[in-house]
């Protein structure tokens, strides 16, 4: 009868350390997505910012998960990495999985009318998506649909 007692707790035991070490993976998974949104949101708002107010071209490059910022008036270019881009959907005349800001936005250069979205993905699968609209203006969620 203790024996049977003891199996219980133990199984027990487990069963909570289980969930907890779930929980708490979820927990960081879901936070590394946030840091790297935050991270990507605030990049591409201070892009669209320093096109406005400095009066210069920005180009935002995404290769993988590297990406470059490029300011033409004074060619000074900065890098970053953001593990968790799974997808660029941005089309521009001067290449793919760029975005050009000018001090009007970045129409001039975009190939869909609306801009296009970058998407964040968790190694859960949890995701989150960036759109850029063709005034420059960095949203969170979906690009919209040409209809």
């Amino acid at each position: 009868m203790n024996l049977a007692k003891n199996q219980k707790i133990r199984a027990l035991i487990y069963s909570l350390a289980f969930v907890a070490i779930a929980s708490i993976f979820v927990s960081w998974d879901k936070q590394r997505l946030n840091d790297d949104f935050d991270k990507l949101y605030s990049l591409l708002r201070t892009a669209r910012l320093d096109a406005l107010n400095k009066d210069t071209t920005i180009i935002v490059k995404f290769n993988g998960s590297t990406v470059s910022v490029a300011n033409q008036k004074d060619s000074v270019t900065t890098t970053t990495t953001i593990p968790l881009i799974a997808k660029v959907d941005y089309e521009t005349h001067m290449g793919n999985d760029m975005i050009v800001y000018t001090w009007r936005g970045t129409s001039d250069y975009n190939r869909k009318i609306h801009g296009g979205e970058i998407v964040l993905k968790s190694l859960l699968g949890f995701r989150r998506y960036i759109r850029v609209n063709c005034n420059g203006m960095v949203r969170e969620g979906r690009y919209p649909e040409d209809g």
